[in-house]
């Protein structure tokens, strides 16, 4: 009986050390009377199961980025602003791109007044019941494609207040990058956004654009695309 508890010992410590020499942790000594009866442990509340949880469960995280407070996860954030870090535009509806690293066109440059496109801006039947007077529509020109699709930066934009039949006329002196010249084949689009905002298309806008060789007279833009 003896030896059985003698060699009980040695295999208990035998397998102590080996969880040692394994980076194992020691089993702790357990001692009747420290054991907690199954049933008896603490349990999560059936309303909230998180109670024995923090009362932050973001403890820790950045997620709010600098200028955040555990309060306001959102604070230094323009919520206010779904454009937020974009560059601001201008009066005209175009992009300030002195924010872009790019240079704006001096204001006092010579222009040439041969290049330019005028018409007078329509809006057809079907889209008719889209837009109304004192509206905003963008202007914009870009160099023609092989397939005649618009592409590259615009060379010339303008925002213009709706009204059926309205004249306008595009030069340089509405480009948006120093030294753009108005040339060659492009497309004149128009669009009467329905939040006056350059940076954004919406259902509901309405649309329109032609194709021609700059310079371009008697040109007329129709309104006739409303978007899905």
């Amino acid at each position: 009986m003896r030896f059985a508890l003698a060699l009980s010992s040695v295999l208990a410590l035998t397998a102590c050390n080996k969880k040692s020499q394994d980076g194992l942790p020691p089993a702790q000594d357990w001692q009747a009377g420290n054991a907690t009866p199954m049933g008896s442990a603490d349990k999560p509340s059936g309303a909230n199961p998180h109670a024995k949880a923090g009362v932050d469960p973001h403890a820790g995280m950045n997620i709010g980025g600098a200028g955040a407070s555990p309060a306001d996860p959102h604070a230094g954030l323009d919520m206010g602003s779904p454009h937020g870090g974009m560059p601001p535009v201008n009066p005209n509806g175009s992009v300030d791109v002195t924010q872009m690293g790019l240079s704006s066109p001096d204001p006092n440059r010579k222009v040439d007044p041969s290049r330019r496109i005028k018409g007078v801006l329509k809006i057809h039947a079907k889209a008719k019941d889209r837009v109304k007077a004192g509206g905003a529509v963008f202007l914009i020109v870009k160099k023609a494609g092989p397939d005649g699709v618009p592409s590259g930066p615009p060379l010339a934009v303008d925002k213009v207040l709706y009204q059926d039949n309205l004249a306008f006329e595009l030069t340089e002196a509405n480009a948006m990058v120093a030294g753009t010249e108005l040339v060659g084949d492009v497309v004149v689009s128009a669009r009467f956004d329905q939040d006056s905002d350059a940076l954004s298309k919406q259902p509901g806008d309405v649309t329109g654009q032609v194709r021609v060789k700059v310079p371009a007279e008697n040109l007329v833009l129709m309104l006739d695309t409303v978007l899905p």
